[in-house]
């Protein structure tokens, strides 16, 4: 039914994602996110060295990743917590246990707020798991585009 100029074609009854008119919050909130993954990654990796070579370097690294990891935990709980959905004002980076939408999507290991945020990370798009809006992190705006769509007189 709809169709895009890139050739993305959506299902019937499927909704285009909407743009994002505060962007920033939620690069933000991820980009903190993606530190303290990349964290525990070195957290891990400094563990699995010091098993097979337990030297006082190795050791090092381990105890200053776990504290970069539980650092960046933090401020990226507290960014997530402020970035809210412009449709329903939930947190969709953040899992509260509420109850999620029919058309909320999760990968099998992690909850939807991770999903969310890899999502973001991968794709510059996510779906609210509350309302089920699909939202683009690129795309602009309509009163932001020029022309009949948006409200700009050019």
């Amino acid at each position: 039914m709809w169709e895009k100029s890139s050739s993305i074609k959506y299902k019937e009854g499927e909704l285009r994602s909407r743009s994002m008119p505060h962007v920033k919050p939620f690069a933000v909130a991820v980009a903190w996110a993606a530190m303290h993954y990349f964290c525990i990654i070195a957290a891990i990796t400094a563990l699995v060295i010091f098993c097979m070579a337990p030297t006082q370097a190795a050791t090092q690294v381990f105890v200053v990743s776990l504290l970069g990891s539980s650092a960046t935990w933090l401020i990226a709980f507290l960014k997530r917590r402020k970035a809210h959905c412009p449709l329903c004002k939930g947190t969709p980076l953040f899992n509260t246990g509420a109850f999620t939408h029919n058309k909320a999507f999760r990968l099998f290991p992690f909850n939807h707020g991770v999903t969310a945020i890899f999502s973001i990370i991968f794709t510059q798009r996510f779906r609210c798991m509350y309302c089920g809006s699909r939202y683009d992190m690129l795309k602009k705006p309509s009163y932001v585009l020029p022309g009949p769509e948006g409200n700009d007189p050019e």
